[in-house]
C-alpha cells in the first residue's frame, strides 16, 4: 500500500508536469487526485520538486545499474529517457532555470561519465587533472544538446527523432575518447 501510494503521487505529479507548469501543481490537488492528505504527501515527499527528483533518480539508477552490451550505451539510454518526458523537462528548466538544472542533471550522471572514461583506460590511471577535463568535456556536451534540446533549439520532439540525433552522436563522439586518452599517454 504504502508503494502504490508513493508510486500514485510520482505518477499524478508527472502527467500533470506535462500539461502545465510545477508552479500551478498544488499539495491539495495532488490530495484530491490521489485520495491522501496533505500529511500523507509530505511523509513521503519535501515537496513538488522532491517528487521529480525521486522519480528521475529512480529512473536514472536503473539506467545506469542496467546490463549493457557497451559502456557508452547508458549513455544514450539517459538522452533517450530524457525525450520520453520533454514537457516534464522543459517545466523543471523553466522553474529551476539554467544553473540548477545543469547541477542537477550532472550530479545524476556523473558516475556514467565515469565509468565511461574508466572503461577506455585499458588499465591505465589518470590524474585527477585529465580526469576531470574528460569528464567536463562530455558532460558539458551532453548537457549543451539536452538544453538546445528543452529550448527547442535543435529538432528532436519525438522519440525516433531523438533516437536518430544520439545515433548521429554516437558517430560523431566515435574514437573522441580514445584519441584524448593517447593524447594524454604522448605527453603525460
Amino acid at each position: 500500500m504504502e508503494s502504490n501510494t508513493k508510486q500514485a503521487i510520482i505518477d499524478y505529479v508527472i502527467s500533470k508536469a506535462e500539461k502545465k507548469p510545477l508552479k500551478q501543481i498544488t499539495i491539495g490537488e495532488i490530495g484530491k487526485a490521489v485520495g491522501i492528505t496533505r500529511n500523507t504527501f509530505y511523509y513521503y515527499f519535501k515537496d513538488i520538486y522532491d517528487v521529480l527528483d525521486q522519480a528521475i533518480s529512480v529512473e536514472f539508477a536503473k539506467l545506469i545499474d542496467a546490463p549493457v552490451d557497451n559502456d557508452e550505451q547508458a549513455l544514450f539510454d539517459i538522452i533517450e529517457f530524457t525525450v520520453m518526458y520533454k514537457k516534464v523537462w522543459v517545466n523543471l528548466y523553466r522553474t529551476i532555470g539554467q544553473e540548477r538544472l545543469r547541477t542537477y542533471v550532472l550530479n545524476k550522471v556523473d558516475v556514467v561519465f565515469i565509468k565511461y572514461i574508466e572503461a577506455h583506460l585499458d588499465g591505465d590511471t589518470l590524474s585527477d587533472l585529465d580526469m576531470g577535463i574528460l569528464k567536463t568535456y562530455f558532460e558539458e556536451a551532453l548537457f549543451g544538446v539536452l538544453v538546445r534540446w528543452i529550448r527547442g533549439e535543435s529538432r528532436g520532439s519525438t522519440p525516433s527523432e531523438m533516437h536518430e540525433i544520439s545515433q548521429r552522436i554516437r558517430v560523431v563522439f566515435d574514437g573522441c575518447l580514445d584519441l584524448m586518452l593517447k593524447n594524454i599517454k604522448k605527453n603525460p
